[in-house]
């Protein structure tokens, strides 16, 4: 089946003119062609490097026959209850527009990103404490590397075994008045304030946020992170209370301020911490990378540009903003376009059959069986990934609708000729009836694909107007 890569190579190929008018059926046609162009020439190189192999009948995934199969597995996936509906976070890459494996992802060395030192106005803490009455206008300090992820905050994380403190500032420099306008470093609207509230940050982190800061930082008191789970804050954008929960071992001082602003729809780590404490799962961003109308004021911005601004800046105004600095590091880029990703989508399991899977491995003879592939043996590495693979690394499907249900109202009639387009489209086809069909109804879908039904879907789609193709679209690989 042809993938976003071949699409996008397509383009790249056509002109403008070319472009308008070009149809979903056009261009996987075209995408069809170029797939199987490449497959010859790949051939052919193959061939005279004298690779032994049964040219007569290669492996293709956009051969019929490899699709019905997928269908077959999936039925029977859906059919042994592997998919469930739980929503989990996995890469999105908005050029592209599909989700990512982590395969697919690299990780350069250069980019860098606009970090936030924020704060959250502290609201109730428990009874025992009595924090507010001896700190009234008291606040969590809390950074950042993605501040568009604020409008999806449910919580903040902090480490039940580290030291807290409850800090004063005292005696700002005079440069802390003055925001730096050469892009290096912003000093935000709390430092310039009049009336600086207490702050709780990470004992450890005290000396190395004075030199951030550039000020005096007054110890008052000290606690644990565990004696602050259950605090309520106020959210720094809509107001909501939000807790103070128990993050795990992510949470350090080697660098931040040791409380983590937590957003469970666009990390693991904080997709997992959601689960213990049953947090709101949000994403406000759609398959473009823009906000959604769930994000009220930032809708339609970009969310790895202008959207990111329009954050830091309403933060600001809102007197929650510390100080804004540039921060190079890691960050996950799409291997196919080099633009970076956000996470916003969310599927399924593969918990139900890793077991079945590792005897499967076992039972296989593999030759070369010392062969080596990343450092390690074939049979090795197999058994590796498959013992090691999670539900929140693998993800199964590419919807835009960020859960898995089979739901037929919530798929209405115009959109099903789109969702065709698609493998995964078939998936949903197959799979729609499964509370009153049996497997033999799968199969036979299964086999109406395999007869090349697939295409005739995509020509009905075609006739239902022309849909001048922009960008790629999504569709499974």
């Amino acid at each position: 089946m042809e993938s976003e890569g071949f699409q996008r190579n397509v383009l790249q190929s056509l002109d403008q003119d070319a472009r308008n008018g070009l149809t979903p059926i056009k261009l996987r046609a075209k995408s069809a062609k170029f797939a199987k162009a490449t497959v010859k020439a790949q051939m052919a190189s193959f061939k005279r490097f004298g690779v032994w192999a049964d040219w007569d009948h290669p492996y293709l995934t956009l051969d019929p026959e490899y699709e019905a199969a997928q269908i077959e597995v999936f039925g029977q996936m859906v059919f042994k209850r592997y998919i469930y509906r739980r929503r989990k976070p996995v890469h999105w890459s908005p050029s592209s527009r599909t989700a990512l494996a982590e395969a697919e992802l690299e990780y350069p060395e250069v980019h860098v990103s606009k970090s936030m030192y924020a704060i959250f106005k502290l609201l109730t803490t428990p009874t025992k404490d009595g924090l507010l009455d001896e700190f009234p206008k008291l606040s969590l300090a809390i950074w950042t590397t993605t501040p568009w992820t604020i409008p999806a905050n449910a919580a903040v994380a902090v480490n039940s075994k580290l030291q807290y403190a409850i800090v004063e500032v005292q005696s700002p420099s005079p440069d802390v008045t003055s925001s730096s306008e050469d892009g290096k470093k912003r000093i935000g609207s709390v430092l310039k304030g009049s009336k600086i509230p207490f702050f709780i940050v990470a004992l450890d982190l005290l000396s190395t946020l004075e030199s951030k800061w550039n000020v005096k930082l007054a110890v008052k008191k000290t606690v644990f992170g565990s004696d602050l789970e259950n605090c309520r804050y106020a959210h720094p954008i809509n107001g909501e209370e939000c807790p103070v929960v128990i993050g795990g071992d992510y949470i350090t001082t080697e660098s931040g301020t040791g409380l983590v602003h937590t957003a469970p729809g666009h990390g693991q780590d904080d997709y997992i911490t959601g689960l213990k404490y049953n947090l709101p799962i949000i994403s406000p961003v759609d398959d473009e990378g823009k906000f959604t109308e769930e994000a009220g004021i930032f809708k339609g911005l970009d969310v790895l540009g202008d959207g990111n601004a329009a954050v830091i800046d309403h933060l600001d105004q809102l007197s929650s903003i510390i100080m804004v600095e540039p921060y190079k590091h890691k960050h996950p880029y799409d291997w196919r376009t080099k633009k970076p990703t956000t996470t916003a989508q969310w599927f399924a399991s593969v918990e139900g059959f890793r077991e079945a899977a590792m005897d499967a491995i076992s039972q296989v003879v593999w030759t070369p069986s010392q062969g080596v592939v990343m450092g390690l043996q074939i049979p090795t590495r197999f058994e590796f990934y498959f013992a090691s693979i999670s539900d929140l690394s693998s993800p199964l499907q590419r919807l835009k609708n960020p859960s898995l249900h089979f739901n037929p109202s919530q798929l209405p009639v115009t959109h099903l000729p789109t969702r065709f387009t698609s493998l995964l489209g078939k998936y949903i086809f197959a799979s729609l009836f499964f509370l009153f069909v049996s497997l033999d109804f799968v199969d036979v879908i299964a086999k109406l694909i395999m007869f090349s039904f697939s295409f005739s879907i995509y020509r009905i789609n075609d006739g239902f107007g022309e849909n001048p193709v922009k960008q790629p679209f999504e569709c499974d690989d």
